[in-house]
């Protein structure tokens, strides 16, 4: 009598209708039976141990990332010190680079590790512009973030400042609004050559909003103490420790940013 098969792909993948399986490798565990021990054929491999991320863990790739952008720094500011356009196009590409780290459920050491040259070169540029207008400013901004930063993190490990909703949309919203601002002030400068007055003038306007937007990107480091210690709370694995160098990051550049723009509305 002729086997019957059937034509349905699943089943032709399971086998089904085509005859009995093989037998199984003699020593293994067989329905019914007892199951082998430790050592023995057919005892199953044991499951990979995943790393969790610990604080060192952030602690050492955070100094990682700052190493990168560091070095690319001190290139943009002896290299190309007065390259307008090449500090722009560092900008838009570190942007466009943040929004897919941020969107991507893993995260891409290569992708921070580009990131953080990006913004590297672009500080730089940036940085030179400013001690050249205003000697001593870069001095006084990387003070002034250093002394954010600590404030920060003793307000939130005293538990007077704790991230909550309300404090992530307004952060969040804040900065979507500064690179809107920020882009819209390129197009000007680039089509007219004029600019935003209430970003780039040292009226009283333009300096409340230069007050207003560094306090609330100081808050940006709340947001990333909180995830840090939920995630290391969590045991979430260890490669997450560059998606906290990366939001630590974040932090550093807008507020280092938004003084260099403080401190110079103040002095002129």
């Amino acid at each position: 009598m002729a086997e019957l098969r059937s034509s349905n792909p699943a089943f032709t993948r399971t086998g089904f209708g085509q005859g009995r399986p093989p037998a199984p490798p003699e020593g293994s565990w067989q329905p019914g039976g007892w199951p082998p021990a430790p050592g023995q054929p057919g005892y199953p491999p044991p499951a990979p141990v995943r790393e969790r991320l610990t604080y060192d863990d952030v602690i050492m790739h955070t100094l990682g990332v700052f190493a990168v952008m560091l070095v690319l720094a001190g290139l943009g500011w002896y290299v190309a010190p007065d390259s307008s356009g090449l500090a722009i196009g560092a900008f838009v590409a570190a942007l466009a680079l943040s929004f897919v780290i941020s969107m991507r459920e893993r995260v891409s050491p290569p992708l921070v590790v580009v990131f953080a040259g990006l913004e590297g070169l672009a500080v730089g540029i940036v940085s030179r512009y400013y001690e050249t207008a205003f000697s001593g400013i870069v001095l006084q901004a990387l003070l002034g973030t250093a002394l954010v930063f600590v404030v920060m993190l003793v307000a939130y490990r005293s538990r007077r400042l704790r991230a909550t909703p309300r404090m992530a949309r307004i952060v969040t919203g804040t900065l979507l609004a500064v690179v809107l601002l920020g882009l819209v002030d390129l197009g000007i400068r680039l089509f007219t050559g004029s600019h935003l007055p209430v970003i780039n003038d040292p009226s009283p306007l333009g300096i409340l909003f230069s007050i207003v937007v560094l306090a609330v990107a100081s808050l940006q480091f709340i947001l990333d103490f909180d995830c840090i210690e939920r995630a290391v709370a969590s045991g979430a694995p260890r490669e997450e420790a560059w998606r906290a160098a990366f939001g630590l990051l974040v932090g550093f550049v807008w507020v280092y940013l938004e003084l260099l723009r403080l401190l110079s509305k103040l002095r002129q």
